[in-house]
């Protein structure tokens, strides 16, 4: 991924300062005509916003990415990046802004539906924090808008993006997906 975009960006830099009459003209006249008549139209918006925001890369077939049981096609998928939402949460003040709230220094669970299990179920100590979702219809609009089951869960990288989900959660599962998956020590083994 790191290489085709640093492939892809030395190109085009080298096309826009180029001193030649031709790119000077490619520049100026046909791909400025062009870029302008192609922004017109909102799925090409959404694909450039997507590449310059950096929101449409995934890793859906990388080796940090699993998934339990229980996700339809349409969902958020490991290695995709979490969508951004406004929910409540269970013992929360009011919707809240979950990049806001989600800490990216740490592993979040993200629990739909379900009794979220308490952290020290785990064993991460503050390497983990668990959301719970809080039942609503206001909640439930917004996760059908993500189009994010209920139940489900959602473990996220500290980078935001999805490392494990599934249906049902299954601690487990979990703690095996952060032993042998991303060697990560309970604190007891520590």
């Amino acid at each position: 991924m790191a290489r085709r975009l640093l492939n892809t960006t030395d190109r085009a830099f080298m096309l826009v300062v180029s001193d030649s009459w031709w790119a000077g003209l490619l520049r100026t006249k046909i791909l400025a005509r062009v870029a302008a008549f192609a922004m017109r139209r909102p799925r090409i918006q959404r694909f450039a916003f997507r590449i310059v925001s950096q929101t449409g890369i995934h890793y859906r077939a990388g080796a940090l990415s699993k998934a339990l049981t229980g996700m339809p096609a349409e969902a958020p998928q490991p290695g995709d990046r979490f969508p951004w939402l406004t929910l409540a949460f269970a013992g929360g003040a009011g919707v809240e802004d979950s990049f806001e709230r989600f800490d990216d220094t740490v592993f979040n669970l993200v629990v739909v539906g379900q009794d979220a299990p308490p952290a020290e179920a785990f064993d991460l100590g503050d390497r983990l924090r668990v959301h719970a979702v809080a039942a609503g219809t206001a909640n439930a609009a917004e996760l059908a808008r993500a189009s994010i089951p209920s139940p489900s869960f959602y473990l996220l990288r500290p980078d935001g993006h999805v490392g494990l989900c599934g249906g049902r959660i299954d601690v487990a599962a979990i703690n095996r997906y952060l032993a042998e998956t991303l060697r990560i020590k309970s604190l007891a083994a520590a």
